[in-house]
């Protein structure tokens, strides 16, 4: 369950930093709020070569911008959505960003709207829609700035375009400013302008997504795929009435299922502990569970779902009655029903 009562707020304009030039580039990171930010050098990874480990945002001397996501890619679009944000203000195409996962750290890489590294509550984009494009929007404007320093000019003569800065008649890749960059003041987050919503290029377009050509072709490594040594898995049966509880369970039935280990019975739960996940399956079928629906009995799923279903067929209804019986039945349901996604969530791990 997530926790959203922690009084941290985040400043919106203070979210930007220019980091320094770490082994080459121009390292753009996150500032969290106090409450959840030690110093960086005790949070931050150790650093690799060429890269900046305690930044979201990295661009190296060929140009490559990489975004370091916070957020779990659950089948949602949020891998490709963040580098929108970020490549809308920042100038470049989804073609020059690449993704990275974020190690799991909440001081560096809290949502700003839970407090915590969790993605949920559709928050991804609500939470860093004016973050990431501040963070672009920040990142151009120390480009043009470098640039400009180089040519002798006023910046805003300049123009940022698909990943260099031009004056019309002659232009630099964003690879070949980025030390030039790092190395100037950091610009007043007061005076960064966001571009209005008329003059989105990527933003609201169709875009195909960033994740789709690893897992078409099979690469992409899942949660359910991690096999580690004497790693078990379970399969779980929840009662579908909230406070009921199991009334039978046939244990020995379960056990005698090649592969299961282990019955565990909890007080609105039977899980079935196997080597893989078939013979955890065909164990907790095997345990043939029977449910003591308790006091919530009259307010039964089955019942709920099957009134719904009577009253969507019944001619006579009126949408209104629809309507209120749709949302009874949701939150009834919303009580019983469990979602765990992590099996089916691509792995959080560093590119290589």
């Amino acid at each position: 369950m997530f926790d959203v009562s922690q009084n941290a707020a985040l400043d919106r304009r203070g979210f930007l930093k220019i980091g320094a030039a770490l082994g080459g580039g121009l390292a753009l990171t996150v500032a969290l709020p106090p409450i959840l930010r030690p110093t960086l050098a005790e949070a931050a990874p150790a650093a690799a070569p060429g890269f900046a480990p305690n930044a979201f945002i990295r661009i190296d001397r060929t140009g490559l911008v990489t975004l370091v996501m916070p957020m779990v890619e659950m089948g949602q679009g949020t891998y490709t959505a963040h580098a929108m944000l970020l490549a809308e203000e920042l100038e470049v195409g989804l073609d020059q960003v690449k993704l990275e996962h974020s190690p799991p750290n909440d001081a560096l890489y809290a949502n700003p709207m839970l407090h915590i590294q969790s993605t949920g509550l559709s928050s991804s984009v609500r939470a860093f829609w004016e973050p990431l494009r501040r963070a672009g929007a920040a990142a151009r404007m120390q480009l043009i700035a470098a640039a400009a320093k180089q040519w002798g000019v006023d910046p805003a003569r300049l123009k940022a375009e698909h990943g260099a800065v031009s004056d019309g008649a002659r232009s630099l890749p964003y690879g070949a400013l980025v030390d030039a960059a790092a190395l100037l003041p950091a610009p007043d987050l007061q005076k960064v302008v966001l571009k209005n919503p008329k003059d989105f290029k990527l933003i609201g377009t169709r875009a195909k997504r960033l994740d789709t050509p690893d897992k078409v072709v099979g690469k992409a490594e899942y949660g359910i795929d991690v096999k580690l040594p004497g790693l078990k898995v379970a399969a779980i049966a929840i009662s579908p009435v909230r406070g009921g509880k199991p009334k039978t369970v046939d244990e020995a039935a379960a056990l005698a299922i090649k592969g299961v280990r282990q019955v565990v019975r909890t007080d609105e739960a039977v899980a079935v502990v196997a080597d893989h996940m078939g013979a955890a399956k065909k164990g907790l079928e095997a345990a043939a569970v029977q449910w003591d629906d308790g006091p919530n009995a009259k307010s039964a799923a089955p019942t709920s779902s099957g009134r719904w279903r009577r009253i969507r067929r019944s001619r006579a209804s009126s949408p209104a009655t629809m309507a209120t019986s749709a949302r009874r039945w949701r939150a009834r349901r919303s009580g019983w029903t469990r979602s765990i996604r992590c099996p089916s969530s691509p792995m959080r791990r560093w590119s290589r």
